[in-house]
């Protein structure tokens, strides 16, 4: 199972937006894919149909589980999509308290949790909350491939140094072969902003570390997200859908040049 991380500690720079068209494509490509979401806002378990009422009640979210003495994650683990599951989440102000207080090892409590999910899945895919907080480490720790979502803004690249510093130290610890790739959002290619910034966000990264995908700002991605929809899913000829087809086949070719995957675990992927 290669793990996939969407981490910013920054908002609104369409990490669960980018996260559930992932995990739509992957799985509408042929693979098993786990999407675990990690923020509390629970966005990206309520676009995959998880009732975020039913789970206040339940606590059978993805923070209950890092906190269980069970070893069995599939309890937790609701049916969204063909060969697309969901590992939900709520608020829980009590689950989020406790997961601060894990001083030992706090940030391998999911990498744990979710070692019997390697047989099942070929992917998970991680929607993380805006913070570089006990979640979001054990997201870090446990993922092949960190993806940084950065949109355009004046103030899109303040504080990526303190996150790269976090990502580097969890890599260093737990995740030497991890891969770290920024990728454009919120982007129109013909406002000279939007041109400034990805410069600004070449340079900082490197070129090869930048993803040539930019996932473009449309009317379109909020539509979907209005229905509870990922845009691959209800409007498929649009130019946000075509920008997310190229952002999968990108980050299958990272995996398989980086030696994470190869082309016939892919193809075997495909013909589940």
């Amino acid at each position: 199972m290669k793990t996939i991380t969407i981490a910013n500690h920054k908002g609104g720079v369409a990490k669960t937006t980018t996260a559930l068209n992932l995990a739509v494509l992957l799985a509408n490509q042929g693979s098993r894919v786990l999407a675990c979401d990690l923020d509390p806002q629970g966005n990206l378990s309520l676009a995959l149909g998880a009732d975020l009422q039913e789970l206040e009640e339940s606590r059978l979210t993805s923070h209950r589980l890092m906190l269980s003495d069970r070893d069995d994650y599939s309890t937790y683990v609701q049916k969204t999509r063909p060969r697309l599951d969901v590992l939900p989440s709520c608020l829980d102000h009590d689950a989020e308290s406790m997961l601060l207080s894990q001083r030992v090892a706090g940030e391998l409590l999911l990498k744990q949790k979710l070692a019997a999910a390697k047989r099942d899945y070929q992917f998970c895919v991680i929607d993380t909350p805006p913070s570089l907080q006990t979640p979001t480490l054990n997201a870090l720790a446990m993922s092949d491939l960190v993806i940084i979502p950065i949109e355009t803004s004046m103030f899109a690249l303040h504080g990526i140094s303190q996150l790269l510093r976090t990502i580097g130290q969890v890599r260093r610890i737990h995740a030497p072969q991890q891969i770290i790739m920024a990728l454009s959002t919120l982007h129109n290619a013909r406002q000279k902003l939007d041109r400034d910034v990805r410069e600004q966000v070449m340079a900082k990264f490197g070129s090869d570390f930048v993803f040539n995908t930019s996932i473009p700002r449309l009317v379109a991605v909020g539509e979907a997200t209005a229905q509870l929809q990922a845009v691959v899913e209800s409007q498929p000829d649009s130019a946000a859908t075509f920008a997310f087809h190229k952002l999968a086949a990108e980050v299958i070719n990272v995996l398989i040049e980086e030696g994470l995957m190869d082309e016939q675990e892919v193809s075997r992927s495909n013909q589940k």
